[in-house]
């Protein structure tokens, strides 16, 4: 065992993190913001085991199905464990790829039936991994009508690679639709959740969202894939405004050097001549 705290426990080969201590408090802090944020505690810790080496890794992913096999980290349903890679084989945002997998295993502990876009969602947004070339990305797709029908991709990703960003997005503001179409439902859904997990049992997903949404999850898939199509269109306007107004200035300087020039451009002409005094003539008396 290499750390632990009240939320997780995190184990390697040596015994020993690369992060340290200050690393293990400040997952820790995420963690609990995430609890905080949803209301909701679980009794059990996550644990967290830090592969070595890319061999070991590959091995243990071998045979969970193609996007766990590329992945940098997963979380297993089966032996309720987190596998991540060891730090020096992730580029970045270790905390944030520790932090997706932990609300994975989070949402096992509490939920019974939640869709992987509530997973994979709920996971993108708390281990900070949108980033604004990803949001542009959505935007254009859903811009183009390209989009990933969550109904029908309730409980298995695309089976195509090209297609698991897109669906990681949408998942991403599904949930973002979720918690904004109606406030009061979304925190009616996780206090069930809570009062269901204080008594020591987990939450059909369907049933608490049936009764805090009145609705069906068919519904609300229609219902969001109008709202991401109707949203595609405010960023792109939004987009486009914010790009001319932060152009203005320099299109307005373009245009007054364009002035000088023409107007140093043009002849220069002769002052007419001053007009002769006129003679007064004297009147006699």
């Amino acid at each position: 065992m290499a750390a632990h705290t009240e939320s997780f426990v995190i184990h390697s080969a040596n015994g020993s993190f690369p992060g340290g201590e200050g690393f293990v408090e400040a997952l820790e802090e995420r963690v609990g913001q995430l609890q905080m944020s949803l209301g909701v505690y679980p009794e059990s810790r996550a644990d967290i085991y830090i592969v070595p080496d890319r061999a070991s890794y590959q091995l243990l992913a071998r045979g969970r199905g193609a996007i766990v096999e590329f992945s940098e980290a997963f979380y297993s349903p089966q032996e309720r464990r987190i596998y991540v890679r060891s730090a020096d084989q992730v580029p970045e945002n270790y905390g944030g790829l520790i932090l997706h997998e932990y609300t994975h295993w989070w949402l096992d502990e509490l939920l019974v039936g939640a869709p992987l876009w509530l997973h994979e969602g709920l996971a993108t947004f708390h281990g900070g991994q949108l980033g604004l070339d990803r949001y542009y990305y959505y935007v254009r797709e859903r811009f183009w009508g390209n989009r990933m029908d969550l109904f029908k991709l309730a409980f298995s990703y695309p089976q195509r690679r090209e297609d698991w960003e897109l669906y990681y997005l949408t998942s991403y503001f599904a949930v973002r639709y979720m918690r904004e179409k109606d406030p009061e439902a979304w925190r009616g859904f996780w206090n069930t959740v809570a009062t269901n997990n204080r008594k020591g049992r987990r939450t059909r997903f369907s049933e608490a969202f049936a009764r805090s949404y009145d609705s069906n999850l068919h519904t609300f898939n229609l219902d969001f894939a109008e709202a991401s199509k109707r949203q595609a269109w405010i960023y792109l306007i939004t987009g486009f405004s914010s790009l001319l107004f932060a152009l203005l200035p320099f299109v307005v300087i373009l245009a007054m050097l364009r002035q000088k020039r023409r107007m140093r451009a043009l002849p220069d002409l002769e002052l007419p001549p001053e007009p002769e005094p006129e003679e007064q003539q004297e009147q006699e008396p």
